[in-house]
């Protein structure tokens, strides 16, 4: 588990740990914390799935995008086509592995309509020639 993970889950506990703790010690306002405590464990539950289902947008838009961007600047060309993975990274970066260049890999990111390489990675021992970099805009 990340450490961003770690933290957020402890930010989203203790609201609700903190609420059911005052409760036990005020017997006549158990059922209001109580219920606060359910209420904001319920609006922490749906503000994470909707984040999910945000990132999981946004990725799907993006790599429709790119994929748009391959089809026009290398036609006829195949690839392998992912969402960037990383802990500290934003979600809507997309990894691009062409299969004529299968030891490098290509970064993409989308800026509103725009579509751009923004670096990319190659295995050790790699041919250092890039046959898919792009200059920048």
């Amino acid at each position: 588990m990340s450490p961003n993970a770690v933290i957020t889950c402890f930010l989203m506990v203790l609201p609700v740990v903190i609420l059911s703790i005052v409760a036990l010690f005020f017997p006549k306002k158990r059922i209001v914390f109580l219920s606060l405590a359910l209420f904001v464990s319920t609006a922490e539950i749906i503000i994470l799935i909707w984040e999910k289902d945000n990132e999981k947008l946004t990725v799907m838009e993006n790599i429709i995008a790119v994929e748009s961007h391959l089809q026009e600047r290398y036609p006829g060309e195949e690839w392998f086509i992912r969402r960037r993975e990383g802990v500290f990274l934003d979600h809507g970066g997309i990894e691009v592995i062409f299969l004529n260049e299968l030891d490098r890999g290509y970064y993409y990111t989308v800026e509103g309509d725009q579509v751009r390489q923004s670096g990319g990675f190659f295995k050790e021992g790699a041919d250092r020639d890039e046959k898919h970099a792009e200059e920048g805009p």
